[in-house]
């Protein structure tokens, strides 16, 4: 009975267990990688990626709180306005500014945000009683040497005298 001796290169060319064992073991962190760098030029992409401006009534008197919610991508720091608009005359209420994630770029979760302020008698007093809009406006941070556009959410409110 002959027995054939393999040389190293027909092993080699064979592949091995542990040779097949590597390549699948390099090929699936690849893929892990290449889908987290896909969802990371998203995130850089598209910042904020909801937000939500909610008033208990439509009619603005002092002491009624506004709630603004924000979901950004964490890759970068987002800044939320809100802001009273009448006519030409504009005033910011509040701001809120949400932070990243520690390595935003490796890291997938989205950052949550809300503020909740309050009409004062003084903020209102800037206004004429009439039709006026409350503006929440979203942006986020230059990524890529590129800042997104804003994000704005419009509702049309009633500033009541005072």
């Amino acid at each position: 009975m002959a027995t054939t001796k393999l040389t190293f290169s027909d092993r080699a060319s064979a592949g091995g267990r542990l040779t097949r064992v590597a390549l699948r073991v390099i090929t699936i962190l690849a893929l892990f990688f290449v889908a987290l760098g896909i969802w990371s030029a998203y995130s850089a992409w598209v910042q904020v990626r909801s937000l939500d401006v909610v008033v208990a009534s439509p009619n603005l008197r002092p002491g009624l709180p506004a709630v603004v919610r924000v979901v950004s991508s964490g890759r970068a720091f987002v800044t939320v306005k809100l802001e009273l608009v009448q006519g030409a005359h504009s005033a910011t209420l509040a701001e809120l500014r949400v932070a990243p994630n520690r390595v935003a770029v490796l890291d997938p979760r989205a950052r949550h945000g809300t503020m909740t302020p309050s009409f004062t008698t003084e903020f209102l007093a800037q206004f004429q009683p009439g039709p006026a809009i409350l503006r929440a406006t979203g942006t986020g941070g230059p990524q890529w040497s590129r800042t997104p556009p804003p994000v704005i959410k419009e509702i049309p409110v009633v500033v009541s005298a005072p």
